[in-house]
């Protein structure tokens, strides 16, 4: 094997025609003993796929234009694959069909290059006959007329009906019988295929193009990589594929040699000028060169293709082989493509809600790798999030960066099959994620029961607050996934506050589905969301807010309509409240709305008589954080945020890493300083001794209104009789404005 490398510039990561290609010709060189090479090996370097092998650009070109055996590529389960015929009841004669003649041509070749091709062709035929049922045409079509008489159908009924029976017949001939086999028995004809008709390698075809299921309503899943089935509306891959074959391999052992396969073959491996493409589409491997409306100078372009780059890429997609796999904990079974997952509209400058057909995640790795260890990691069919499968693409975003670089990979190409015209799609790339690994990315774990029911609940039919709230979160995983980092990670948490806020309206229903407050989720979300900014630390500082005592509810239940208690591992469990009482929060400023919370827990704890405020918490703001607050420093939007985020996670003392003393912080108040002390969780300690100062509800409503003088004289009556003594204002003995204070 050379030690140097061949690079292949023609194959790169984007488009994900250009990819396919390059597994096509890793996967051909090594299983060809004779004229490649077994021990051949490929890895991505600089956006280019690199082959090490005994091959060098001489006997590479050498293997592909003399030596290369086609793949008996065939799809008889579709109408489109060649080996059906259209009739037409007005001439009473088979239709003329490029797909056809093509795969017709195969069958009738000289080359030894297509013997393979030609024994699946005529196995496949026979099993065809032996399944499907013979068939008079005409005599169909004289059953039909007497009916539309005996029925008095208008004319355009009868055309109608005659065109929908005929589109469901399959037809084919063989011995010049023509043979029907009706568009409901291809499930079970794709079963008999399987059994004893394709080979291996043309089975391969079947597993990346279909995975049948047993037991299920539906029971065949259809790759997304491959269209519907190995199709895209009447075009079908694998005629395609056998109708661009002659245009580089010979048919027959004594058609002339054309230079123009070469000048091709050097365009798609080496990516050199090639004139006298055709005119083929590319389908949906290749928007580029897709043709149509805005896709050259002027209004509309024709599609152009090189046949090498479409042939190489339909080899190339036999290692993107679908598997049958249980779902945890029941005894359904699913299908499982290679790194295939549902769409998910974040990650991308564009995204919305495009109809689309999934997404496809392409692994590029660094280390050569033979094809034998490449179909072992594509043949896995998925990658895992712990027990579970990967379903959507911000699921991949997570076990790329959890489980890529512990697999060799490097990066990931992603691909969303976004749709353009009619039924057709493309498969446009949404650029590279790199694999590394990212630190609490586990966390995310904890969450994901949770965020799955949530996802499952928001259909199109759900109000668009939830909607948009699973969007932010799903943008917030994806983006942390990119770029780690505790500012990305805290957007997760703030995402997951919304939500919770967007359930709290209607105490958790979504249509007549309940979705739980959100919940069993670790102090470890903290630490990996502190930023260490004063925001975070006055909204941890709230959030932590309970009754020492256990007699009101935490701060939360202030906010929410929920029941919260501690679970025997730590975490916060909750569930819907029946009654809101507590609920004061509204749409109103923070400082309103923390006044209105103050305001409730102060009448809460008089009526249930407890002994201290219910206003203890986990972790405490500093003194220069308070005066920023106050000075109005701190953005109130994002304190609001994050509290309604940090609310849902259970704290423990010492999580604010905080210096001491903020030098550059405003002076604190003397307000501020005099009417906390009505205000404390617990008792005073003064000089030794405990002093239990009740608090004045009165001042909180005397404070909203602006009456601040009023509220101080209050404060200090209070104080005295605690038996403390405030230092005085600064206009002892004289009149008392609210200024002074």
């Amino acid at each position: 094997m050379s030690q140097n490398g061949l690079p292949l510039d023609g194959c790169t990561p984007e488009p994900l025609m250009n990819y396919l290609k390059a597994l096509g010709v890793l996967r051909l060189v090594s299983e060809d003993s004779e004229h490649g090479d077994p021990e051949a090996r490929g890895c991505w370097q600089n956006d280019a796929f690199v082959l090490y092998s005994k091959l060098d650009r001489a006997s590479l070109t050498e293997f592909f234009l003399n030596d290369y055996k086609p793949t008996p590529i065939v799809a008889p389960w579709n109408g489109g694959s060649g080996f059906y015929k259209k009739w037409n009841p007005q001439t009473r004669r088979f239709k003329e069909r490029d797909v056809v003649e093509a795969l017709d041509a195969i069958s009738a070749s000289t080359s030894d290059r297509f013997e393979p091709y030609r024994k699946q062709l005529m196995s496949t035929k026979t099993a065809l006959a032996k399944f499907g049922k013979p068939i008079d045409l005409n005599a169909k079509l004289a059953e039909i007329e007497d009916q539309a008489k005996r029925e008095r159908w208008s004319a355009n009924k009868r055309k109608e009906v005659i065109k929908k029976i005929f589109d469901s017949l399959l037809l084919f001939e063989i011995d010049e019988q023509t043979i029907s086999l009706g568009k409901a028995d291809k499930d079970e004809f794709l079963a008999q295929l399987r059994g004893d008709v394709l080979d291996d390698k043309s089975l391969a075809w079947l597993d990346a193009a279909i995975v049948l299921l047993t037991g299920q309503k539906k029971n065949r899943t259809e790759a997304p990589a491959l269209g519907s089935g190995g199709n895209i509306g009447n075009s079908d891959f694998s005629a395609r594929f056998m109708q661009l074959l002659p245009t580089v391999v010979p048919v027959n052992e004594t058609a002339k040699a054309s230079p123009q396969p070469g000048v091709w073959l050097c365009a798609t491996l080496w990516s050199e000028a090639a004139p006298g493409l055709l005119n083929y589409s590319v389908d949906q491997f290749d928007p580029g060169k897709a043709g149509n409306a805005n896709m050259g100078q002027g209004l509309s372009a024709e599609p152009f293709l090189n046949p090498w780059d479409y042939i190489l890429m339909i080899e190339g997609a036999l290692l993107l082989g679908g598997t049958v796999v249980k779902r945890l904990g029941v005894r359904s079974e699913t299908a499982a493509f290679p790194f295939s997952a549902n769409s998910s509209s974040v990650g991308f400058a564009s995204a919305g809600v495009d109809d689309t057909r999934g997404e496809l995640w392409l692994p590029l790795w660094g280390r050569p790798c033979s094809v034998r260890e490449l179909k072992s990691l594509l043949g896995e069919g998925r990658a895992e999030l712990g027990r579970r499968s990967a379903r959507t693409g911000v699921d991949f975003a997570r076990a790329a960066v959890s489980l890529g670089t512990d697999r060799g990979f490097t990066a990931f190409v992603r691909y969303e099959f976004q749709k353009r015209l009619g039924d057709n799609y493309l498969a446009n790339s949404l650029g590279k994620f790199a694999c590394r690994k990212v630190e609490s990315v586990d966390l995310l774990r904890q969450f994901d029961r949770w965020l799955n029911t949530f996802r499952d609940a928001c259909d199109g039919k759900s109000p668009q607050r939830f909607q948009t709230a699973l969007r932010a979160i799903e943008k917030a995983i994806f983006e942390f996934c990119q770029y780690g980092g505790s500012a990305f990670f805290q957007a997760i948490v703030v995402a997951i506050g919304q939500a919770e806020r967007a359930l709290a309206l209607s105490a958790g229903k979504i249509g007549k589905r309940t979705i739980s407050s959100v919940a069993n989720l670790s102090a470890d979300w903290i630490g990996a969301a502190n930023d260490n900014t004063p925001e975070f630390e006055i909204a941890l500082a709230l959030a932590g807010i309970y009754d020492s005592f256990g007699k009101i509810g935490s701060l939360r239940s202030n906010l929410e309509p929920v029941v919260v208690w501690r679970s025997g591992n730590g975490s916060l469990s909750a569930k819907w409240a029946q009654k809101d009482r507590a609920v004061v929060w509204n749409s109103a400023n923070l400082s309103a709305n923390l006044a209105a919370v103050l305001r409730r827990r102060l009448m809460d704890s008089e009526r249930k008589g407890c002994t201290d405020l219910p206003l203890d918490a986990g972790n405490f703001a500093t003194v220069g954080t308070v005066s920023r607050f106050l000075a109005g420093e701190l953005n109130e939007q994002r304190i609001e945020d994050l509290l309604w985020g940090l609310m849902l996670f259970p704290q423990t003392p010492g999580m604010l890493k905080r210096p001491a003393e903020d030098f550059d912080a405003p002076p604190l108040p003397r307000v501020y300083a005099l009417l906390k002390l009505l205000f404390l969780p617990k008792p005073l300690t003064v000089n030794g001794m405990s002093v239990t100062i009740k608090a004045e509800p009165s001042v909180v409503s005397l404070l909203t209104a602006g009456h601040v003088g009023e509220a101080c004289r209050i404060a200090m009556r209070r104080l005295r009789a605690s038996g403390l003594s405030p230092l005085p204002h600064p206009r002892s003995g004289g009149v008392v404005r609210d200024a002074d204070w």
